[in-house]
């Protein structure tokens, strides 16, 4: 679903706020179209206004990515030794 030109997540979708430099992944568990509650990795939870807090939703692609430039971080590291 879409407000604008923002896309609403859906329950159980994986998010990722970034904010000062921190990133942050939690699930979204519950949504409509003012607000979207997330459950953080780090156990604390949000309401977000959609519009006004920035959230992406992540993908399986987002993951593998993330993957791979770590594995390739971690192999330039030891390489580098």
């Amino acid at each position: 679903m879409r407000v604008g030109n923002h896309k609403i997540p859906s329950r159980g979708d994986q998010v990722e706020q970034r904010r000062n430099g921190i990133r942050r992944i939690g699930y979204v568990w519950y949504s409509d179209q003012l607000q979207v509650l997330v459950k953080w990795q780090d156990g604390k939870s949000s309401s977000l206004r959609i519009g006004r807090d920035q959230v992406s939703i992540r993908t399986a692609a987002d993951d593998d990515s993330r993957s791979l430039n770590e594995s390739r971080r971690r192999t330039d590291a030891l390489s580098s030794e």
